[in-house]
């Protein structure tokens, strides 16, 4: 649907809930200026959309557009390196871009009451960017490794060629980031001449969504672009691709533990007729536990481990995609029958509930956009630069809501083709020769055969759940007032109900939190948190598996467990006006699992794979080699996920004990948040919960956490482009006062003002990838960074992020980073509860762990305690740089021996 044409989300329909239209206004040197006034959090998002993406460059310049979004931040004539990050994140911000075929897009988030700086600096980057020549051979060197790091993940490899087979003319075909070859070869004119020819403001458009009066920023937007001017780009030449006349396949190998499955379908652009009926089929196809290749091919014939489907339409003719994770062994029957499933839509209409679920779903993400005024801007721009008209959302409403099952049909029939079919297949190494063309065109020519005899109706037993917005008039006796919106309550058997309203925007969030998680596992019941989260949808009493997600996914809501390290637990969000159905639904899945053992058995199949997969996500390996080596002793140490021997173990018995154990309404913290009254949540949660028996909740006693003395490292090779490095230190817990001073630490050193980005990165050109991290426990969390190197830079890299936490234990921070580091860290806390789940999860969370729902309003003030004496402290005390740990996963070059 809409939302995957750019990969964004998408916003609102083109009003705020407070009836705010945007204002698009062209300034007399062609920039388009669009306002959205958005009142509902002090924030403010600016995004500069320039209309110019790797379809705009000539095969010599793959790359250039993606090198230029590195190089815009970099510095201006009033700016030097790293200083447009730091004084972002000095007021609370944010600062990124991405490059896409269609656009490149540069955006800063921050405190509202720092507009103008935020207008002063993207205004400075944009037009008087100064591509410094030592800066920028030292970004090319980044773009290069960034390239490489692409190649490393499986499911990049697939989607390019993918693309690269699909796309023979249209320059669609080329990865957007480019060939690291022709980047090594860029010179600073050949750059500066393609930024000349494209960053003209008649190709421009900014857009700025949050608090914010449009009336007094309109004149300060003209007065920052007052200057500006550039030629009008020249004229787009892309080429047109050519009808396709045949099956197109491709393979490739790689030392993966799975394989990958990518199908592709020629399909027109956004702004044609087609697709609102080709997003409605997407939809239906494969978005979702109640989409059609999820129940064929993964529920009911469990060929594969995850399916999907979506509809790419950018600005030239997209592709509709299927794909699938799997074995490989399975790939040949995966194939027929995912082809087989889209197939069938060619011949029989979809019913009416898939029909409603569909374009409920669609209506409903216009809805859950509102909630960021970063997600309102992104749309905004979206919809101005790709389809030229920023009311394009509604008109897309408009076409959706207009869809018939026989419009399905029709664009099934018209490009759901088998000689419209690109086929992408990534297998292990050792799997390679397994399959050939030959068998890829016998299973899909079968296929189109079985497609077509199979023409019974698809129908379902269940009516479709519409979102009802009435309001239940019974009262109730109101929750005692509070002074900060949170409302309290304890109910006769023990639960923590928190309430509170928000009706900015017609969405409600739900978070249920029990202590558990991985601390209370060991070695035999490892993963046991992770399962039980996963088995709680997976049918109840009344409900199976499939029944629980057409319920859900037609209500256009979400509903899935959890578990980490501390808790786990069940969350939910839905539209407002689906509130009690929601409820109803969430409470049977709480209170009445089956732990159904057929539905456990493809739980753990697909558990199982997870923990084979993990080794094909180096960054993720390398933290959990980190962590069991910093933890030898404490279930920290061990993966949430589980490992292979305890999940193959682990019984339905064992499930049912653990959730008797643990889902006791004193161990129970629920949260609600948003557009619902809250006489009518303590009503309802009363009666859906109130009868909920205790059961006498006892935590386990766990092992003390010793930090080490010595060095330690694990190392595991992998023969990949990248090496990827943790090296860390025990931290501290959630309710200690240090974690306020580590917090300051790791934000001078994190982000891209902070010291490891601009020493590691900006000034030595050592990693793509890096930050610190600081991670917190009810138990002594970690704290300590991590780097994505190039493989020969790995001691390099290691000796200088430990000389930047030396420094951080021998002398002070400035006035200045300090100040920087609390207004970034408030900054983004304010950013981050935007949303209404964020809001849900950061009170129940900390109410169950002790600390008080009201933490988020005393943070601000903890954080502004931090003295420079502080971190330093906390610097000497926990940063002991000869007795660090370490996980690296690398290519065996010789130079760390595998093991630890």
């Amino acid at each position: 649907m809409l939302i995957s044409f750019l990969g964004l989300p998408v916003p609102s329909a083109g009003a705020t809930r407070e009836g705010l239209k945007p204002i698009r206004v062209t300034l007399d040197n062609g920039l388009t200026v669009i306002l959205q006034e958005v009142r509902s959090a002090p924030v403010v998002a600016f995004n500069i959309w320039v209309k110019v993406g790797s379809a705009d460059e000539s095969d010599a310049e793959a790359g250039l557009a993606h090198v230029l979004e590195h190089m815009i931040f970099k510095g201006t004539e009033r700016r030097g390196v790293g200083q447009i990050a730091q004084e972002v994140e000095g007021a609370g911000g944010n600062i990124n871009a991405f490059t896409s075929f269609d656009q490149t897009v540069y955006h800063i988030v921050l405190a509202s009451r720092f507009f103008d700086v935020g207008l002063d600096i993207i205004a400075d980057a944009i037009q008087n960017s100064s591509f410094d020549p030592d800066e920028l051979e030292k970004e090319l060197e980044v773009v290069i490794e960034e390239v490489k790091r692409g190649e490393d993940r499986p499911g990049r490899q697939v989607a390019q060629a993918l693309f690269g087979e699909s796309y023979r003319v249209h320059p669609y075909r080329r990865p957007v980031i480019g060939y690291a070859d022709r980047i090594r070869g860029f010179s600073r004119p050949f750059i500066l001449d393609f930024y000349r020819r494209w960053y003209a403001p008649e190709n421009m458009s900014l857009v700025v969504a949050g608090d914010f009066d449009a009336r007094e920023a309109l004149p300060k937007i003209k007065n920052a672009f007052s200057t500006f001017s550039r030629p009008f780009p020249p004229p787009r030449e892309r080429p047109a691709e050519p009808t396709q006349e045949g099956l197109r396949v491709t393979f490739l190998t790689d030392p993966v533990k799975e394989a990958h499955l990518e199908l592709a379908f020629h399909i027109p652009a956004l702004i044609h007729e087609d697709v609102y009926a080709l997003d409605v089929l997407a939809i239906i196809a494969g978005q979702g536990e109640s989409s059609r290749l999820y129940r064929d091919v993964k529920a009911e014939q469990e060929l594969v481990y995850s399916v999907s489907a979506s509809s790419f339409t950018p600005k030239n003719a997209g592709v509709f995609v299927a794909g699938a994770t799997l074995e490989p062994a399975q790939t040949p029957m995966a194939l027929r029958a995912i082809l087989k499933t889209l197939y069938r839509f060619r011949h029989q209409p979809v019913s009416p509930t898939e029909l409603e679920k569909a374009k409920t779903n669609v209506e409903a993400d216009f809805v859950y956009r509102q909630e960021t005024v970063q997600g309102q801007a992104q749309s905004l721009g979206s919809f101005e630069t790709v389809a030229g008209d920023i009311n394009f959302g509604q008109r897309y409403l408009h076409g959706v809501r207009a869809v018939t099952a026989e419009d399905v049909r029709e664009v099934a029939e018209r490009y759901l083709r088998g000689d419209n079919l690109t086929v992408a297949i990534l297998l292990p190494e050792e799997e390679g020769g397994a399959l050939d063309e030959a068998t890829v065109r016998r299973e899909a020519e079968a296929a189109e055969t079985e497609a077509a005899e199979a023409r019974e109706e698809i129908s379902s037993d269940l009516s479709p759940v519409a979102a009802t917005a009435g309001v239940i008039e019974e009262e109730v006796a109101p929750l005692a007032p509070t002074t900060d919106g949170v409302h309290r309550e304890v109910l006769p058997n023990g639960l923590t109900l928190l309430v509170k309203e928000n009706p900015s925007v017609p969405l409600v969030a739900l978070r249920a939190v029990f202590l558990g998680g991985l601390r209370f596992e060991d070695e035999r019941t490892n993963g046991i948190n992770n399962f039980m989260a996963d088995m709680l949808t997976q049918g109840t009493e009344t409900r199976d598996a499939a029944t629980l997600a057409t319920l859900v996914e037609s209500m256009a809501a979400g509903l899935g467990g959890f578990s980490g390290r501390n808790s786990f637990g069940v969350e939910a969000e839905g539209l407002s006006g689906s509130f009690e159905r929601l409820l109803e639904i969430f409470s049977d899945v709480l209170l009445h699992p089956t732990f159904d053992p057929s539905e456990m058995e493809k739980s753990r199949r697909n558990i199982l794979a997870a923990i084979k997969r993990q080794e094909d996500n180096l960054v993720q390996y390398a933290f959990q080699l980190f962590s069991e080596t910093l933890y030898p002793e404490h279930p920290y140490g061990m993966p949430v996920i589980g490992t292979e021997k305890s999940v193959t173990a682990l019984k339905r018995e064992d499930l049912l004990d653990y959730y008797r154990r643990l889902v006791d309404p004193e161990n129970l913290v629920l949260a609600v948040v948003g557009d619902v009254r809250r006489q009518d949540v303590l009503r309802l949660v009363q009666q859906y919960f109130g009868g909920m028996e205790r059961r006498g909740f006892q935590p386990p006693q766990l092992p003390a956490v010793e930090a080490p003395s010595t060095v330690q490292r694990s190392v595991r090779h992998r023969d990949k482009q990248q090496a990827h490095l943790i090296i860390g230190f025990l931290g501290t817990t959630l309710d200690d006062p240090d974690r306020y001073p580590l917090e300051v630490l790791d934000a001078v050193l994190s982000n891209q003002g902070g010291r490891l980005f601009v020493e590691l990165r900006d000034k030595q050109s050592l990693a793509y990838s890096l930050s610190g991290f600081s991670r917190l426990g009810l138990d002594p969390g970690v704290l300590g960074v991590y780097l994505g190197v190039s493989p020969e830079k790995v001691e390099q890299a290691t000796t200088a992020a430990l000389e930047e936490l030396e420094k951080l234990r021998t002398s002070s921070i400035s006035e200045e980073e300090l100040s920087r580091a609390k207004r970034l860290l408030i900054g983004s806390f304010e950013i981050g509860l935007q949303e209404n789940s964020a809001q849900a999860a950061d009170m129940a969370f900390n109410e169950r762990y002790g600390l008080g729902y009201d933490a988020f309003q005393r943070y601000a003030q903890h954080i502004e305690s931090v003295t420079a004496e502080d971190v330093l402290r906390v610097a000497r005390q926990y940063l002991p740089v000869d007795a660090y740990t370490i996980g690296m996963v690398k290519p065996d070059d010789g130079t760390y021996p595998e093991g630890r």
